[in-house]
C-alpha cells in the first residue's frame, strides 16, 4: 500500500506526464502556426498548413496532416528533437519519419522541374540564416519514407518510388527505395517497368542525380500487337557527368537477346548508344516506313542518335552514327518490285538530319558480295525532296557474285546468267527543283560492264534469239513465234527512210550513236519523275523498250528496271542496230492488239508498211506511248482528236530536226489529210 507521499509522487508524474506534454504541444502548435509555416512559406515560396502538433517528454515531435503547395501532402512528419529545442521554438532532429507522403513533380524536356525553384529559394534560406544557427544541434542522419509515393511526371512518363529513405550529405541526398516502377506513353507505344531496389545521389537545389543504381527490373513495350518484353534490367550512373547505362535481357520466343543503351547529356546536348545482338525488332513497326515490315526481324550491332540542340544560327540536329546488321526485314512497295524485297544486309551510317536537310557523311551497304558506299545530301521542302547531290560508289566485286547477292526471288532472268570478271564503278546524281536558273538534274556514270565478260546467256533472255524467229509474248498475253519470213514481218530494208526514222527521231534521237542507254534522256526522265514524285516518263531507248517487251513484264518497277539494264547491255553487245531497229519495229503495240509496224499500216490504213506516207508515219509514232488510249480517242471523235493531232505535229517537228525529211516535206506532212480506214476508227 502506498504511502502518502509516494501517493503524491505517482500523482504529480501522471499530472506531468499528461499536463506538460499538452501544454508543450500547444506551445509547440503556437509556434509552428505562428513562426514556422509562415517561415517556410517564405522559403518554399508555397502555400504551407499544418493541421496540429503532437509533442511527448521523450522529445519526439509530430505534425500532422502537412501541405506544402501542390508539390507535398503528408499524413505526418515525426521528428526527433531535445527537449530544450522544443521549448526555444528550433528543430534539432536526428532522424525524420514522413508518413503517407503524395509528393508530385512536373519535370519539363529540359530537366526543369518545379521542385528547382522551391529548393533553391528554401536554400538561399538557409544560406541566409547559416551563421547565426551554426554550431547548433545535431546533423541530420537521415529521412525516412513509409507508405504513400514519390511521383514525377516526365512528359508522358510516370515514375513512382516507394519506402524511401533519404540521408543528407554534403551537398545533397542519398535517396535508397524499394520498389520503383515506371509508366509512359510515347506516340504509339505503351511502357511499363519496374525495378527492385534504387539507391541515388542527389545533387541540391538543382535535384541533378549523380550516381544511381537501380537493379532486380523489367519492363515491358507494347505498339498494336507488337510487345517487347525484357528482364534482368540494371541502371546504373557511377559518377557525376557520367553516362546513364541501362542493360537488359529481351525476350525472343524463349531466347534471352541482349540489349544495352547509354545514354549522355552535355548541357542541352544528349546521346543515346543502343548496342544489341540479334534484337527483335517487331516493336518497330509502328514507327517503320510505309511497305516495310519488322515482324520476323532482328538486329546486331551498335548505334548512336546525337542530339544537337541548336542556337540562332543553326538548327537543332540529330546525327545517327554506326552499324548495323539486320535480318528478316521485307520492302514491300509496288514502286521497288512485284514480290517483297528482303531488306537484309549490314548497314554502316554517318548521318547528320537538321533543318529540313539531310547530309550523308558515310553511308556503306553490304550484301554478300555487294558493297556500295554513299556519300552527299538531300534538301527536302515540305513533304518533297527539293534538292540534292549523292554520290554512289560500287566496290570492285566478283560480277556473278554480285548477282548472287541479290536474293533468288528477285534475280528474274539474271540468275542463269553465266559470267566472270569484276565490276566496280561510280555514279553522281544531283538536281535542284526550286531554283529557276539551275540546271534540273545532273546524272554522271563511270560504269563500264564490258569488265564482266559474259560466258552464257540466260536461255530465257538470250538476245541472240531476237535476231531470228523467236517466241514472243505480247501484252495481252498472246504468244507467237516472231521473226524474218513469219507473219507480217516487214524487213527494214524495205521501208522508207521516213518509216526508219521516224520512231528514231521521236523515241530515241541518238540510238545510232548510244550503247543501249542515253544519259540525257535519263536526266530529264528523273526531273519529271521527281517532280511529280512518280514514275511519270519513261525516257526508256529504243534497245529498252525491246528488251521490255521480249523478256520482261510491264511493271514500272526499280528491280525491273535494274533486269533490263542488264539485259540492254547484253543486247547492245551481241545484236547491230539494224537488227534491233527491225526487231523493235516488229513487235511494237500500235493499236490495241495491233503489234509491228507491217500490221498498223493496213490495220490504221489498209496499206502495206512500205507506202506509208509521212505523216502517217508522223501518227503511228505518235501513238507509240500509248496506244490503246489514243485509238480509244481517235474511236470516240471517230477521227484525229486534237491530243493526237497536237502529238502528230511534235513527231513532225523530230523528223525535221533529226534530219529524217526536210523542211519542205514536213510543211507537205503537216497539211495532209488522214484517211484511216473506217472499221479503225469505229465507223
Amino acid at each position: 500500500m502506498l504511502t502518502r507521499r509516494e501517493r503524491t509522487l505517482v500523482g504529480a508524474t501522471c499530472a506531468v506526464a499528461v499536463v506538460v506534454p499538452r501544454a508543450l504541444a500547444h506551445h509547440l502548435d503556437r509556434q509552428i502556426q505562428d513562426r514556422l509555416v509562415p517561415a517556410l512559406g517564405r522559403a518554399t515560396g508555397q502555400p504551407v498548413a499544418v493541421g496540429g502538433v503532437e509533442a511527448d517528454l521523450t522529445g519526439a515531435l509530430r505534425l500532422r496532416d502537412v501541405v506544402i503547395g501542390d508539390l507535398l501532402r503528408a499524413d505526418a512528419i515525426e521528428a526527433a528533437v531535445s527537449l530544450d529545442s522544443l521549448l526555444a521554438g528550433a528543430l534539432s532532429a536526428d532522424e525524420i519519419r514522413v508518413h503517407r507522403p503524395r509528393v508530385r513533380a512536373q519535370i519539363d524536356a529540359d530537366g526543369h522541374s518545379d521542385w528547382h525553384d522551391v529548393l533553391a529559394r528554401a536554400a538561399a534560406t538557409v544560406r541566409a540564416g547559416g551563421a547565426r544557427r551554426s554550431g547548433a544541434g545535431r546533423r541530420l542522419r537521415r529521412v525516412v519514407v513509409s507508405g504513400g509515393d514519390l511521383i514525377a511526371t516526365v512528359g508522358g512518363a510516370r515514375v513512382s518510388l516507394r519506402d524511401v529513405e533519404l540521408h543528407p550529405q554534403a551537398g545533397g541526398v542519398r535517396v535508397v527505395s524499394g520498389a520503383a516502377t515506371m509508366t509512359a506513353a510515347l506516340g504509339p507505344y505503351q511502357v511499363r517497368a519496374g525495378l527492385r531496389r534504387v539507391g541515388a545521389d542527389v545533387r541540391l537545389p538543382a535535384l541533378t542525380i549523380d550516381r544511381v543504381v537501380a537493379v532486380g527490373g523489367s519492363a515491358e513495350v507494347v505498339a498494336g500487337d507488337a510487345r517487347l518484353v525484357a528482364s534482368a534490367l540494371d541502371l546504373v550512373r557511377d559518377r557525376p557527368g557520367g553516362d546513364w547505362r541501362v542493360t537488359a535481357e529481351v525476350d525472343d520466343r524463349g531466347a534471352p537477346r541482349q540489349l544495352a543503351l547509354a545514354l549522355r547529356r552535355t548541357g542541352p546536348a544528349a546521346a543515346l548508344t543502343v548496342t544489341g545482338d540479334r534484337v527483335p525488332l517487331a516493336v518497330l513497326g509502328a514507327l517503320a516506313p510505309a511497305g516495310v515490315t519488322v515482324d520476323g526481324a532482328h538486329a546486331s550491332g551498335s548505334l548512336t542518335l546525337a542530339h544537337g540542340p541548336g542556337h540562332d544560327q543553326a538548327p537543332a540536329t540529330v546525327a545517327v552514327v554506326g552499324e548495323v546488321a539486320v535480318t528478316g526485314a521485307w520492302l514491300d512497295h509496288p514502286a521497288v518490285a512485284e514480290v517483297p524485297v528482303p531488306l537484309d544486309g549490314e548497314l554502316a551510317l554517318d548521318l547528320v538530319a537538321g533543318g529540313g536537310r539531310l547530309e550523308a557523311r558515310a553511308v556503306r551497304l553490304r550484301r554478300g558480295a555487294l558493297a556500295l558506299d554513299a556519300a552527299g545530301w538531300v534538301r527536302a521542302a515540305g513533304r518533297r525532296v527539293a534538292a540534292a547531290e549523292v554520290t554512289l560508289t560500287l566496290a570492285p566485286g566478283d560480277c556473278r557474285a554480285l548477282i548472287d547477292a541479290l536474293p533468288p526471288s528477285l534475280r528474274g532472268p539474271l540468275d542463269e546468267l553465266v559470267v566472270r570478271g569484276t565490276l566496280a564503278g561510280r555514279g553522281r546524281l544531283a538536281f535542284e527543283l526550286d531554283d529557276p536558273g539551275a540546271d534540273g538534274v545532273a546524272l554522271d556514270l563511270d560504269l563500264d560492264p564490258r569488265t564482266c565478260v559474259v560466258v552464257a546467256d540466260p536461255p530465257a533472255a538470250d538476245p541472240r534469239a531476237l535476231a531470228g524467229a523467236a517466241p514472243h509474248t505480247f501484252p495481252g498475253g498472246e504468244r507467237a513465234v516472231v521473226g524474218p519470213g513469219l507473219g507480217a514481218w516487214v524487213e527494214l530494208a524495205t521501208l522508207p527512210a521516213h518509216v526508219r526514222g521516224a520512231w528514231v527521231a521521236a523515241e530515241d534521237a541518238r540510238f545510232w550513236d548510244h550503247r543501249g542507254f542515253d544519259l540525257d534522256q535519263i536526266e530529264k526522265s528523273l526531273e519529271v519523275d521527281l517532280r511529280e514524285r512518280r514514275f511519270a516518263r519513261g525516257g526508256s531507248t529504243i534497245s529498252q523498250q525491246l528488251v521490255k517487251n521480249a523478256f520482261l513484264d510491264h511493271r514500272r518497277t526499280l528491280l525491273r528496271k535494274l533486269h533490263e539494264a542488264v539485259l540492254t547491255w547484253r543486247l547492245e553487245a551481241v545484236l547491230d542496230k539494224r537488227t534491233i531497229l527491225a526487231r523493235y519495229l516488229n513487235v511494237i503495240e500500235l493499236g490495241p492488239g495491233v503489234f509491228g509496224v507491217g500490221a498498223a499500216a493496213h490495220h490504221w490504213f489498209g496499206k502495206a508498211a512500205r507506202d506509208l506516207t509521212v505523216r502517217e508515219t508522223a501518227f503511228l509514232a505518235a501513238i507509240t506511248p500509248a496506244p490503246r488510249s489514243a485509238s480509244a480517242r481517235l474511236v470516240r471523235h471517230r477521227g484525229l482528236d486534237a491530243e493526237t493531232a497536237e502529238r502528230v505535229a511534235v513527231i513532225l517537228r523530230a523528223m525535221r530536226r533529226a534530219g529524217v525529211i526536210d523542211a519542205e516535206t514536213a510543211r507537205a506532212a503537216a497539211a495532209a489529210p488522214l484517211d484511216f480506214r473506217p472499221a479503225a476508227i469505229g465507223r
